[in-house]
């Protein structure tokens, strides 16, 4: 930076003071100096010459302040534009867009498992079922598992007993494979994009209320199967398979089969029920 031309404020200052104190002494030495008496002419004597007093040192110049360097402004952060709502087909037309969403998420031989028409529909019904401790025996959502419920015979006779293999819990291996090929945080997300058709098909039932809670209590039946750490025994009093404890026996069909899957199973479908329960908890 080049020095200013006019001389700084601070050194006029200091050189005006300076000035005044050397005309100060200067009057006070001719004040009081008086004549001598005229006696014998004696050879004049040279007054001594004053001596002016020892300039002030002058201090040193004061710096100039240096330029406080340039901030550059922080970027302002782009805001990224909203992304689009999803615009959801009519309740009747929805089977095609439940494909499209699931597809990205589901291998094709997976999705055999779901029945491909009136999705939302009978998923509702389901769910339904489930949070009133039922099973709903048609209008499945889903294939049942293949093939068919294996035990072997423990005991004979008329109380003949029954218990299932480890062959029957492979059944549901490709069900449980499905679910968790969809995050539950994703699954969540979808949900929360299709709530107004599931409150819809909710709805077309007769019911009030916001289908997510059903769906939440649903979840709580299943999660509050209960643990049995020894073999299940069955018994085939007619057609149908029954367990032998009369306890397991009345707990909500929705439990019984949680507990015929087999523990591994359905520790599985616990873990994915308690995380999905957490994101849909989030769900607005």
């Amino acid at each position: 930076m080049s020095e200013s031309k006019a001389p700084n404020n601070t050194v006029v200052l200091v050189i005006a003071v300076i000035v005044i104190v050397l005309l100060g002494g200067f009057i006070y030495w001719y004040k009081t100096s008086a004549p001598e008496p005229e006696l014998t002419p004696a050879p004049p004597v040279a007054a001594p010459e004053p001596v002016a007093p020892a300039p002030e040192p002058k201090p040193a110049p004061v710096p100039e302040p240096e330029p406080e360097p340039e901030v550059e402004p922080e970027p302002v952060a782009e805001v990224a534009p909203p992304e689009p709502e999803v615009e959801l087909p009519p309740l009747d037309s929805s089977d095609e867009f439940v494909n499209e969403q699931l597809t990205p998420e589901v291998e094709a031989p997976l999705l055999g498992l779901i029945v491909p028409d009136e999705v939302v529909r009978k998923t509702v019904r389901a769910v339904i079922g489930v949070a009133d401790n039922r099973l709903v025996n048609q209008y499945r959502p889903v294939m049942s598992p293949l093939p068919t419920m294996k035990v072997i015979e423990t005991t004979s006779g008329p109380d003949a007993e029954y218990r299932l293999t480890e062959d029957n819990y492979q059944r549901y291996e490709r069900h449980l494979k499905l679910m968790e090929s969809i995050e539950p945080a994703t699954l969540a997300s979808m949900y929360q994009e299709m709530a107004p058709i599931f409150n819809e098909a909710y709805a077309e039932q007769g019911l009030e209320g916001d289908f997510k809670e059903v769906a939440l209590n649903a979840i709580d039946n299943m999660l509050a199967t209960p643990e049995v750490n020894k073999p299940l025994t069955l018994q085939r009093p007619a057609v149908m398979y029954t367990f032998a404890d009369p306890k397991l026996e009345a707990l909500p069909d929705p439990q019984k089969l949680m507990l015929r899957m087999g523990p591994e199973n359905r520790k599985r479908v616990k873990a994915y029920l308690e995380e999905l329960k957490v994101e849909l908890e989030k769900v607005d």
